[in-house]
């Protein structure tokens, strides 16, 4: 199962439940009462598949390229919308932690797959084009 086939489930799952908005009254700082908007959603029970990857399981996961060379690890995932994974966050360079570096790639560009218990992940670009890709910078992103 590819990391893709892994979030876009993940993502599918989020946008099944519908959102419902209720109406909450409370009381603000000078003590009147204010009512806002409360979204809630219906809870929906899933049964996953074994192959299915956990976010806490992939994050750290190191990466390789086509020729099984090492070229960093799974960082983080950038989700939009509340629900949708836009990108993969790729932490390459450096050495020990040191001068790592931080690139965003999309999902498809990333291929998962289960090696024993635990994940493999390869992207299909060498350690100097990831070296060259723009950085990801955490300080600009919420």
């Amino acid at each position: 199962m590819t990391l893709k086939t892994a979030l876009a489930t993940a993502a599918l799952l989020l946008a099944c439940a519908p959102a419902l908005a209720q109406t909450a009254t409370q009381q603000d700082a000078t003590g009147a009462m204010t009512t806002q908007q409360v979204k809630t959603a219906t809870v929906q029970f899933v049964t996953l598949e074994p192959t299915a990857a956990v976010t806490s399981r992939i994050l750290g996961t190191k990466v390789t390229n086509a020729q099984n060379e090492s070229i960093g690890d799974i960082a983080d995932l950038v989700i939009v919308d509340g629900k949708t994974v836009q990108a993969v966050i790729l932490g390459v360079g450096g050495f020990l932690g040191i001068g790592e570096r931080y690139v965003a790639v999309g999902p498809d560009s990333v291929t998962l797959t289960r090696d024993g218990d635990s994940w493999k992940a390869v992207v299909n670009a060498t350690k100097d084009e990831l070296n060259k890709a723009p950085a990801f910078d955490y300080k600009k992103k919420g």
